[in-house]
């Protein structure tokens, strides 16, 4: 990563209660680990949840928990830049399921992309998901590249998803 990251404090959503958004520490796996698990079987396929685990020991850039003002991590998500390729890629991005729909997830998605959008190795944002949030995505400026029907399981389809920056570090 080049530079110092800003994370905001407090974020737009549409809930009650405050939401505070910050850096992934260690102690906090557990509670992203539940996260995910509100996400199975719709979202996740459960093997998953190791890979996730993994994933959080051995991060490979910046990872973000969004959390109520009760101290409840409710969502989080990172990023790694593949600078050989010019690209940023949003790695597991996820809100806990029973607060789907109030923004959350948006702003997860704006916290990130506004970080790669700061830094100069960067001309594109690529994700892959599940054809259940494609048309979130696609509502956050991304377009669907290629889809691998069953990509991660039976009914589970895999969908790569494309974000053009205007200008590398723009």
């Amino acid at each position: 990563m080049v530079g110092r990251l800003h994370v905001p404090g407090p974020i737009e959503w549409r809930g009650e209660r405050r939401v505070v958004a910050r850096r992934y520490q260690p102690r906090d796996v557990a509670e992203c680990l539940a996260v995910f698990d509100s996400n199975v079987p719709r979202f996740f396929r459960p093997e998953e949840r190791a890979e996730l685990a993994s994933f959080l020991r051995e991060l490979p850039g910046p990872y973000f928990v969004l959390r109520m003002e009760d101290r409840e991590i409710v969502a989080c998500g990172g990023y790694a830049v593949r600078e050989e390729a010019g690209a940023g890629d949003l790695c597991w991005g996820m809100v806990r399921r029973d607060l789907h729909g109030q923004g959350l997830g948006a702003a997860l998605v704006r916290l990130r992309i506004s970080a790669l959008r700061a830094d100069p190795r960067v001309a594109r944002i690529e994700l892959n998901t599940s054809h259940h949030t494609v048309e979130f995505y696609e509502q956050m400026g991304f377009s669907v590249v290629s889809v691998q029907r069953d990509g991660y399981a039976q009914g589970l389809d895999r969908c790569e998803m494309r974000l053009e920056l205007t200008g590398a570090g723009s």
